[in-house]
């Protein structure tokens, strides 16, 4: 068992080193590379198939919502929730523009 969380636990940081470094095109070659590793891991401390599935599966979906999660804070910043979406900047975009028009 403290295998199988350690695995989940070293795949998540996978993905937080991959989010820092990487574009989301990186995780096609890591995924596999992370599934294959897990396998022999697993393998080797005889788990049975469905258990070794198991931790594979929710040790690549941790790898990957660790790396949204990355991506998504890194360029939040980036991202205001008043950008321009029908042509004019929200109202509380423009504190120290001056209207013209009232």
């Amino acid at each position: 068992m403290t295998i199988a969380i350690v695995l989940i636990a070293a795949s998540a940081l996978v993905g937080i080193a991959t989010g820092y470094v990487f574009r989301i095109w990186a995780l096609v070659l890591i995924s596999p590379l992370l599934a294959v590793f897990s396998a022999i891991i697993l393998r080797v401390s005889e788990f049975g198939m469905m258990a070794g599935v198991t931790v594979i599966a929710i040790s690549l979906v941790a790898c990957q919502l660790a790396y949204f999660a990355t991506t998504y804070l890194r360029h939040a910043r980036e991202v205001s929730p008043h950008d321009e979406i029908d042509g004019q900047p929200g109202k509380i975009s423009e504190h120290k523009i001056r209207r013209q028009h009232e």
